[in-house]
């Protein structure tokens, strides 16, 4: 079956280390994915033979300079063929089985209904608020909710992730921005529902297997368990921070950049 959408993992030279370990479980957990994979890369090829129709995008070799992170993302987007596109990011490193049966139903669903750009796979998407959808396991993600733009692993119609890009921003400029432009119009985001009556998560791993480029220190069980080898301390583990000091943070990094702030305010 020729699928509706191909796979592009979102990624950079940097981190070359998560891209063993992210496909030796992709393939354990996903083993009957079909689609076609793009690993965006800088200037790095990557390929052991056990992935299977993969493509490294390469973006900086066309492009002769620096890119910022959305423009990465487009520089990718120009390769997929297909008209959805399920993304994910190197670090989103699967430990259950992926539920090929509802991706299958949720591409099906979303290229039946045009005026769906966005379906969740998972339950670190947007934090809400939902509502109910007509579609047993499916929830509307209100234009409201918080990280209604997410970059968790999901369906999107490529036009419809390529609209919301802002070349100068970065991954959380684009969820905190992206949101903000999303609330302003009306595409339609679902999510999956991740309840025992649906079935589960679609897809799971952990929030993110990297925080500000250290490992996350939960993810080394879940690599011995899969026996993943992995030099822990050439990144070292992140240490959490406070959240009031997060949210600190969050806020002098976007007055880092006040003439675009205030664009996206207004």
């Amino acid at each position: 079956m020729i699928q509706p959408y191909s796979i592009l993992v979102n990624s950079s030279d940097g981190y070359e280390d998560c891209w063993d370990p992210f496909f030796y479980l992709l393939n354990k957990y996903w083993p009957e994915c079909s689609a076609k994979i793009y690993l965006n890369t800088e200037h790095k090829s990557w390929g052991t033979g056990s992935v299977n129709n993969l493509v490294c995008t390469r973006v900086e070799q066309e492009k002769g300079r620096r890119l910022s992170w959305s423009e990465c993302l487009l520089a990718a987007l120009e390769q997929i063929e297909t008209p959805l596109v399920l993304y994910f990011q190197e670090d989103y490193f699967i430990h259950q089985q992926v539920d090929q049966g509802r991706i299958q139903q949720v591409s099906d669903y979303m290229l039946q209904h045009p005026e769906v750009g966005h379906i969740a796979l998972t339950k670190h998407c947007s934090y809400g608020p939902y509502e109910l959808h007509s579609e047993a396991c499916l929830q509307t993600i209100r234009k409201n909710a918080r990280y209604r733009i997410s970059t968790q692993a999901a369906l999107w119609r490529v036009e419809t992730l390529r609209s919301y890009l802002d070349p100068i921003e970065n991954g959380w400029m684009f969820e905190i921005y992206g949101s903000w432009r999303a609330r302003k119009r009306n595409d339609v985001f679902l999510s999956t529902r991740w309840d025992d009556a649906c079935g589960g998560p679609v897809i799971d791993y952990l929030h993110t297997g990297i925080v500000k480029g250290k490992w996350l220190r939960d993810i080394a069980p879940i690599f011995a368990k899969n026996g993943i080898q992995a030099d822990f301390q050439k990144r070292g583990f992140y240490e959490p921070k406070p959240r009031l000091l997060h949210k600190i943070e969050v806020a002098q990094k976007l007055l880092q950049s006040p003439r675009h702030l205030l664009k996206q305010l207004f």
